[in-house]
This record gives C-alpha cells, structure tokens and sequence, in this order.
C-alpha cells in the first residue's frame, strides 16, 4: 500500500511538469516558425528588388506556398491559427 501511494505523490509531481513541458515546446516552434517566416519575408524582398508583399494574400501566395522557398511546405502554426502578415510592418505577427 505504501508503495502504490509513494507513486502516486510521484505522479502528482511529475504530470504537471510534463504538460508543462508541452506548452513550451509549442511556443517555442511557433516562435522559430516566425523567425523563419520573417527571414524568407526578407528574402522575397531581395529577390524582388526591395519590394515586399503587399497584403495577406500575397503573402500567401508568393511566400507560403512558394516551393522554393519552401520545397517541403510551409511551417504550420502549431496553435492552429495560422500566419497573419502584417503589411505595414512587413513581418509576422508574433500574437503568443
């Protein structure tokens, strides 16, 4: 008996920081996603003689589904929102 409430006190302690754990791990891919996202933004621009995309759509289309920037795919949100390109600043957003 004293062993099955020994693990349990260990279970108490250790789920939490496992779940804990997860939500970092998606926080910080959802972080390095933007980075990269951000960086193949600038890379367009080079490409393009400065010009950056003008809108969400056309960050879609000339960014995101661009097989050479990105012959696997694009990086998915791991949240499940999906990417805002904001025009005036010419990035990402970064909302978590």
């Amino acid at each position: 008996m004293l062993v099955v409430v020994i693990l349990g006190l260990l279970a108490m302690v250790a789920i939490p920081r496992f779940a804990a754990s997860g939500d970092d791990a998606k926080l910080k891919t959802y972080k390095s996603n933007v980075a990269l996202l951000n960086s193949q933004i600038e890379l367009y621009a080079v490409d393009n003689d400065g010009t950056y995309p003008a809108n969400q759509t056309e960050f879609e289309s000339m960014v995101l589904n661009n097989t050479d920037m990105f012959p696997d795919g694009a990086p998915e949100d791991p949240y499940g929102s999906g990417w805002t390109y904001n025009s005036t600043t010419k990035r990402v957003t970064d909302e978590h």
